[in-house]
């Protein structure tokens, strides 16, 4: 684990990161490796400009689940192209903590009403500046209740510039 997370800053370091803002639709599933996993979609907005010396730009967004569980998140994230060129892969990272209302229904109970978000995927990018993707995504209360179940989430994205 120590290793791949070494591996990823590491990438991020020396990808090339962008300026610019993006709004992203997203479908999936959430419980993804459960045997009650449920669709899941969202929106998510990530603001241009980057706000460290590391170019991670804030964003917003929210989810919804079949089941009527919802997520509204904020925090950080980046994203680094391979390569100079307009299209192409590009790396995803983020994290951020949000307000999270289980539904009450087959989806999981993640223990608490504050939970935690960290998130990684790949996009391509086209010669329009859209993308696609795939993300995966991990949200967890970071045990400060005692139930924390956790829960993963895989998400295909397509994302529009702004």
């Amino acid at each position: 684990m120590r290793i791949g997370l070494i591996l990823i800053l590491f990438v991020c370091a020396f990808a090339n990161a962008e300026d610019q803002a993006f709004g992203k639709v997203f479908i999936g599933t959430v419980d993804s490796f459960r045997d009650n996993q449920d669709t899941q979609y969202g929106l998510e907005y990530q603001f241009a400009g980057g706000k460290t010396q590391y170019d991670f730009k804030p964003f917003i967004g929210m989810m919804r689940t079949r089941h009527a569980s919802h997520y509204l998140y904020t925090g950080f994230s980046r994203t680094s192209k391979f390569s100079a060129s307009q299209t192409g892969l590009s790396v995803n990272f983020s994290f951020g903590p949000g307000l999270y209302l289980h539904g009450g229904g087959e989806d999981t109970d993640l223990g608490h009403w504050f939970e935690l978000r960290t998130s990684a995927g790949l996009l391509w990018t086209f010669a329009d500046n859209t993308r696609m993707g795939i993300h995966f995504s991990h949200l967890s209360n970071a045990s400060i209740a005692s139930e924390n179940p956790g829960t993963e989430l895989i998400s295909f994205t397509y994302e529009l510039p702004f």
